[in-house]
């Protein structure tokens, strides 16, 4: 049995060739996430998409079982994550891949074809545009705040002059 351990997603996971097709130790990459292994491993074990496999795998002088999932299957199971259980420093890391995934889906599913890089170019488009209405929001915010303390202002004004007796009419 050949493994190696590969960089993705910036954590290191354990990659094992298992008759010609690459699986994944799952522990790895949930640990690498932040995540509990005990939900996850419930989750993997009790639906037959994930298409889970045991594997004897050498560790520091002894064999250990582990849970494996072919490589192919890691997308679905990453889009299936809430980034909100993931550890902070992988939050982002999470929400950008799935949000690249939505957009390949997208892609191929009415175009037929998927470019990677025109994916990418799209998502930084779009993060500009996003960064820039931000701004003009926060801007525009601002002004309204602005705009509602002088009103209560000059209403708070003219209320004082009301209360004065030189517009009162006399009878």
């Amino acid at each position: 049995m050949e493994y190696l351990n590969v960089n993705f997603l910036g954590s290191e996971i354990v990659v094992i060739d298992c008759d010609g097709e690459p699986y994944v130790a799952m522990r790895t990459v949930v640990d690498g996430m932040g995540l509990a292994w005990q939900p996850q491993h419930r989750k993997l074990t009790s639906d037959q998409r994930w298409g889970v496999i045991k594997m004897m795998m050498p560790t520091n002088g002894d064999a250990q079982e582990v849970c494996c999932i072919p490589l192919r299957k890691l997308f679905g199971w990453l889009m299936s994550i809430s980034a909100n259980k993931v550890a902070a420093d992988k939050k982002q890391t999470i929400i950008r891949y799935q949000q690249e995934c939505d957009d390949v889906l997208w892609q191929y599913w009415t175009t037929g074809i998927v470019n990677r890089e025109k994916i990418l170019q799209e998502m930084e488009l779009l993060k500009k545009q996003q960064a820039e209405s931000e701004a003009r929001g926060s801007a525009a915010g601002k002004a309204l705040n602005q705009r509602k303390l002088e009103k209560r202002q000059l209403e708070m004004q003219l209320a004082t002059i009301n209360q004065l007796d030189l517009f009162q009419k006399t009878a």
